[in-house]
Order: structure tokens, then C-alpha cells, then sequence
């Protein structure tokens, strides 16, 4: 053990000043690797809060400039309507306007509607020729209460099913009372040659309903025109062997020919 430098030194503060010194070798000789490492510890930890602080700002932009923008695309409707022109149908002895349009279906299928006068008229009959096929044949009430819609009418009252012979066959007919500000009363009708892909759809109106043998003669009056195609000239010529002889050019003319009500 050394001995005391000076004498106010006993050997009691010797053995302290001799302990003391390597424990402030120790602390002056930390290595300096550990201070790196506390030092990017907190130099990650205060970028990544600020990332973080950041973040939410960024987040709309960056979804904005990932999802793309929708865009709503309506199907094409089934029935587009067709240009003007010549019919290939038309109302044989009738005295009164006939309108007609066309329109076709996405599959191929034509159809033509004749319009006879207008609704509340003592002639009035709308009649839709199909050529083709277009949709599959539903519920005759059902069907009769979208073409009323597309005319403008609604459907009051439609009353029990039955055939009526015509040139084409067998027809199903239907009492109908059709309303707008008012109501007529008509016969509603339909018929369809799945074979030929021929049909037709319509009602027959007047001061009071028709009775069937005015329908039969409404429908055997319905004749091609020269713009028809051959095919349908051929139908139509078949069809004719087997109109009925009731049905003749004064029977046609008081089919359409509806007598106005009595005035009071």
C-alpha cells in the first residue's frame, strides 16, 4: 500500500482515493457505439411520428389516384323504334285516319302498330303485328295493360277469355273497358302462329263493345300492302282461304262503322 503523499493524509483516505480511481477510469471509457445506437433510435422513432402525423393527409389523395371512376352504363333497350316509312300492313274498309309506327326488337322481330282514329272516337282500334320472334307470349291481361300504358290508357276493367274464328284461326278475345279521362268500352284481342312467328295484339272500341262477329270482320280486314315482303304475302294469301263468308265488304264496313250513342 503507498504511502501517504502528505502527512494530513491517514491511510483511510488513501484506500478511498485508490478505490474511486477505477471507477472514474469506467465511466469516462463508455463505448461510444452505444451512444450511436441510442442516437438513431431516436432519430427513427421521430421520423417515423412524423411519417405517421403525415399519413392521414396523404391517404385521400393517393385512393383518389387509385380507384378509377365509375361509369354507369344503361343496357340497351329491347325495342328501338324504326324510321318512317311505308307500312306493310294495312285496314281494309275503314273510313277514318289510320297512324302507323315500327319498331324492332334486338332480336330481329318487327313490329307494326295500326292505329284506327282515337281513344273516346266512335272508331277506335289499335292493332300491333308482330313479325319474328321477340319475347315469349305471357299473361293476355298482363299484356293488354302495357300496350294501354304505351298509348297513353289504362286498363279499368278486363273481363273473361274466349276464342273468336278469324282467317287466321282461332283468336282469344276478352271484354275490355279502357280509361283516360273517360271509358270506352272494347273487345281486347290476341292471337300467335308460333310456326310462322306471326302474331297480333290490339283492341277494337266503339260506343258499346263489339260483339265477335264485328271483331272476326276487323281482323280478316287486315290485308298486306305492296311494301310487304313475299313471305308475309304468301301468309296472308293462305289466310284468306279461310275467311268466312259473313265477313264481306259491308260486314268489314260495319265493323269499323260503330254507330254514335243517341243524344238525350
Amino acid at each position: 500500500m503507498p504511502r501517504a503523499v502528505t502527512p494530513e493524509w491517514d491511510e483511510d483516505d488513501i484506500a478511498d482515493w485508490v478505490d474511486e480511481r477505477p471507477a472514474r477510469r469506467l465511466r469516462r471509457k463508455r463505448p461510444s457505439w452505444l451512444r450511436v445506437i441510442v442516437m438513431s433510435s431516436c432519430s427513427i422513432a421521430g421520423l417515423a411520428y412524423l411519417a405517421l402525423q403525415q399519413e392521414p393527409a396523404r391517404r385521400p389523395a393517393e385512393r383518389a389516384k387509385e380507384v378509377p371512376s365509375s361509369v354507369l352504363v344503361a343496357p340497351a333497350p329491347a325495342w328501338r323504334p324504326l324510321p318512317p316509312s311505308p307500312a306493310p300492313y294495312a285496314l281494309s274498309g275503314t273510313a277514318g285516319p289510320v297512324a302507323a309506327e315500327a319498331r324492332q326488337h334486338g332480336s330481329g322481330a318487327r313490329e307494326d302498330t295500326l292505329t284506327l282514329g282515337r281513344f273516346g272516337d266512335f272508331r277506335y282500334a289499335q292493332v300491333s303485328l308482330v313479325q319474328g320472334t321477340a319475347e315469349p307470349p305471357g299473361s293476355f291481361y298482363i299484356e293488354i295493360v302495357r300496350r294501354a300504358a304505351r298509348a297513353g290508357l289504362a286498363v279499368a276493367h278486363q273481363g273473361q277469355s274466349r276464342t273468336v274464328a278469324t282467317k287466321f284461326g282461332p283468336l282469344e278475345a276478352a271484354p275490355l273497358t279502357l280509361a283516360a279521362k273517360a271509358e270506352q268500352a272494347c273487345q281486347a284481342f290476341r292471337f300467335t302462329d308460333m310456326d310462322a312467328h306471326f302474331g297480333l295484339q290490339g283492341w277494337l272500341c266503339g260506343s258499346s263493345a263489339p260483339d265477335d262477329a264485328q271483331l272476326a270482320c276487323f281482323i280478316d280486314g287486315i290485308v298486306p300492302t305492296g311494301s310487304a315482303s313475299p313471305s308475309l304475302k304468301a301468309a296472308f294469301a293462305q289466310a284468306e282461304r279461310s275467311r268466312t263468308d259473313a265477313c264481306g265488304p259491308s260486314a268489314r264496313t260495319a265493323a269499323v262503322s260503330v254507330r254514335p250513342p243517341a243524344r238525350p
